[in-house]
């Protein structure tokens, strides 16, 4: 009897695990569609269009302060053999560049949107995270089973990750850094 209720909540468990993983990244579709003017629609896909230039895939990105562009960017992974050249990560540094890291981390995030021509991906999503861009539009959505294999590569990621030796040296390092706060495990945004 009592391992019948555990197989039972095992499977439930299981189960709602398994709604979530899949769903999760499927949120945006309860919420209302989003809209940008014109000039940053033609913006977005003239930079999605220059990356066609060096047969990277086609994405473009913008970023916008109180709905004016302050960084657009597009991929350039082939062009600068450069993995992190994603639109999305380019038009954050693109912005960066324009105004200066120090003025970029005190504009208000309720005014700040990231918008891309194709979903962010997880690299595009740490960095999003990152700097605090807390609205994110797109124009087409990656599918389901594209975040389902993400999920399983995450969770991977998840098992096989150890700890070395070495904390103190880290905090070491930190600790020499000139805008260190004194904080243990502070990060530098």
């Amino acid at each position: 009897m009592k391992s019948n209720l555990l197989k039972k909540l095992l499977f439930i468990f299981l189960l709602t695990f398994f709604i979530v993983v899949i769903f999760q990244t499927r949120i945006f579709q309860l919420k209302p569609k989003a809209t940008i003017t014109d000039i940053q629609d033609k913006k977005i896909i003239e930079m999605a269009s220059k990356a066609l230039e060096s047969k990277d895939v086609p994405v473009g990105a913008i970023l916008l302060y109180s709905n004016s562009i302050i960084g657009s960017g597009y991929n350039t992974v082939r062009r600068d053999t450069n993995i992190s050249g994603h639109a999305e990560i380019n038009a954050i540094n693109d912005a960066v560049k324009k105004i200066g890291l120090e003025k970029f981390k005190t504009l208000d995030r309720n005014k700040l949107i990231l918008v891309s021509t194709f979903e962010p991906c997880e690299m595009c999503k740490g960095t999003i995270l990152h700097y605090d861009i807390r609205k994110v539009y797109f124009m087409k959505d990656k599918s389901p089973m594209h975040w389902n294999k993400k999920q399983l590569k995450f969770l991977r990621y998840e098992w096989y990750k150890r700890k070395i030796r070495g904390e103190q040296k880290q905090d070491s390092l930190f600790q020499l850094h000139p805008e260190y706060p004194g904080r243990k495990y502070e990060y530098f945004l």
